[in-house]
């Protein structure tokens, strides 16, 4: 047990040296002070308010880092830091999860910090406490950095307690497999180790018996560690629910969630016999592997589901997947490498090794690196590449239903959430304006517009016809259509929601019917000085 505990601390140290080795100074800062604005409630401290505010973390030591904070915190204020009079502290553990650490942390990465806290905080005090939570992120935030606090209670995944779904909880849809990504992925900042890593791959299915004896044997100090329970098994219910949260989540965020939407899909297809990842990597843990590769949440993502594509023959998922994963990197390796931080190489490394095998070329790399300056025939084709994969998995999904009569478990006003986003974005209905970048290019505006119409009785349909060049033969003759309507209006609603037409497009309307001619100018004076 003493090798086990010195190994899970490795990792821990591990991760967290990688999650601050290729991030800028802030991030580093909001990083490592976190756990002290939470140990402590100070008026000179960010997060502070007025009142009786829960603080303390149980079993909090300072890094050095940290100690240093605190020496220059006192010395500057003048007023010593009250320590803790009480062993039984409110917070029992701070922990980041998601991609921080992993090889999918990038410069843009966002900060997802579970704090585990006792349970028998009231509701006042839960409310109390993540007001102060709020303050923190909007500390951060004035630093340019992006935070989410959850308060966890300790003993919320034994009793299955879930909320409702918004854009950030998964409501009563997941269970399991939120606990399995927290798993695989988590780091400790502050407080208690989790209990479920010293429990053995072969006795998940027996966790609290096995956990008992522990005790029992005193091998283990049960006020030493927090346990959020085991995995178990998984029901098909929970395999259906939790991919249509994934597939909700892929629509406004396609790149970032579509490893994760297949990653559900494996261990759908897997299923009755699928392992989650957080297990292989607690197993590869006791088996005394410390390579950090091996044990990378994301990498491991990667992992699953190329074997699970290639098993099923889907060679076109299983390219847009790793085009997915090379952009969450955000390691540009068609630049030379002499341009990239020494402290990011470890990231490059990887990249480079996957995309070696994967035999691609510096045209696809630099086409990859271009993304930001992706303007809308690029953009609509990965559009629609993601969407077919998506739907792909929609199908899939409702495959797996069938085969295993599912009676769903998730609510009903969670489906109908659900239901209705999918709808939503995926059918066409008349009158619709149809948004083709979901976060693919930060900017699709274009120089020139221009608005063609074609009169009834000619060779071409008959409506409106936008070309993002300006009016000469050589840009249109040729040149096939950005967007077909029938209406005027239809095409410039489509530009303006989908970004190409800002205050500084130039517009051209070509039309033959003088009056329309002069009621469209007009119209489109009252969209430019409504846009700008």
């Amino acid at each position: 047990m003493t090798l086990l505990k010195q190994r899970l601390d490795t990792l821990n140290q591990l991760r967290i040296n990688r999650a601050m080795a290729n991030m800028g100074s802030a991030f580093q800062q909001v990083y490592m002070l976190l756990p002290i604005f939470l140990h402590y409630h100070h008026p000179k401290m960010p997060g502070y308010q007025d009142g009786i505010v829960p603080n303390g973390i149980c079993s909090y030591i300072p890094s050095d880092t940290q100690s240093q904070y605190l020496a220059d915190f006192c010395q500057n204020t003048g007023i010593p830091l009250i320590p803790h009079t009480t062993q039984v502290l409110p917070i029992t553990g701070v922990y980041c999860m998601g991609s921080t650490s992993s090889v999918g942390q990038s410069q843009s990465s966002d900060l997802d910090i579970w704090i585990c806290h006792q349970s028998w905080l009231n509701s006042n005090e839960r409310t109390i406490l993540q007001a102060k939570c709020i303050l923190l992120e909007q500390w951060a935030a004035s630093l340019g950095v992006e935070v989410n606090f959850f308060l966890i209670d300790e003993n919320r995944f034994r009793q299955n307690q879930s909320g409702k779904l918004d854009s950030e909880d998964c409501g009563s849809t997941l269970h399991i497999l939120l606990l399995d990504e927290f798993y695989r992925s988590a780091v400790k900042l502050a407080g208690k180790p989790l209990l479920w890593n010293v429990v053995p791959d072969n006795q998940e299915m027996n966790y609290e018996e096995y956990v008992s004896g522990l005790f029992a044997q005193g091998e283990l100090q049960r006020d030493e560690w927090i346990d959020l329970g085991g995995l178990g098994s998984l029901s098909a219910e929970e395999y259906f629910g939790a991919s249509l949260w994934q597939l909700y989540k892929s629509i406004d965020s396609p790149y970032k969630a579509v490893l994760k939407t297949l990653l559900l899909e494996t261990y759908s297809w897997e299923y009755p016999q699928a392992q989650l990842l957080a297990i292989e990597i607690k197993r590869r843990l006791h088996n005394g592997e410390l390579d950090s590769f091996s044990l990378d949440a994301y990498y491991m993502m990667l992992e699953r589901v190329t074997i699970y594509l290639q098993a099923i023959g889907d060679d076109t998922r299983l390219d847009l997947v790793r085009r997915c994963f090379y952009l969450k990197v955000c390691e540009r390796l068609s630049e030379p490498s002499e341009t990239i931080p020494a402290q990011g190489n470890w990231r490059r490394e990887i990249l480079n090794q996957l995309v070696l095998e994967w035999g691609w070329d510096n045209t696809r790399l630099e086409i990859l690196d271009n993304r930001a300056n992706w303007k809308i025939e690029r953009v609509r084709e990965a559009n629609n590449e993601l969407l077919d994969a998506l739907m792909q998995s929609y199908r899939n999904l409702i495959r797996f239903a069938r085969r295993n009569n599912l009676s769903v478990s998730a609510s009903p006003q969670d489906i109908g959430v659900l239901t209705r986003k999918l709808y939503a974005a995926f059918e066409a209905l008349p009158g619709k304006v149809t948004l083709v970048n979901p976060q693919i290019s930060p900017d699709l505006s274009e120089k020139n517009l221009t608005f063609i119409q074609v009169p009834i009785d000619r060779a071409n349909r008959a409506g409106w016809y936008l070309y993002n060049q300006a009016p000469t033969v050589d840009s249109i003759i040729g040149h096939q259509p950005l967007e077909y309507n029938r209406y005027l209006s239809k095409l410039v609603a489509w530009s303006y929601f989908n970004g190409l037409l800002t205050p500084g497009t130039q517009l051209h309307v070509k039309i033959a019917n003088i009056v329309i001619l002069k009621n469209y100018r007009l119209l489109l004076r009252i969209l430019q000085n409504t846009f700008r």
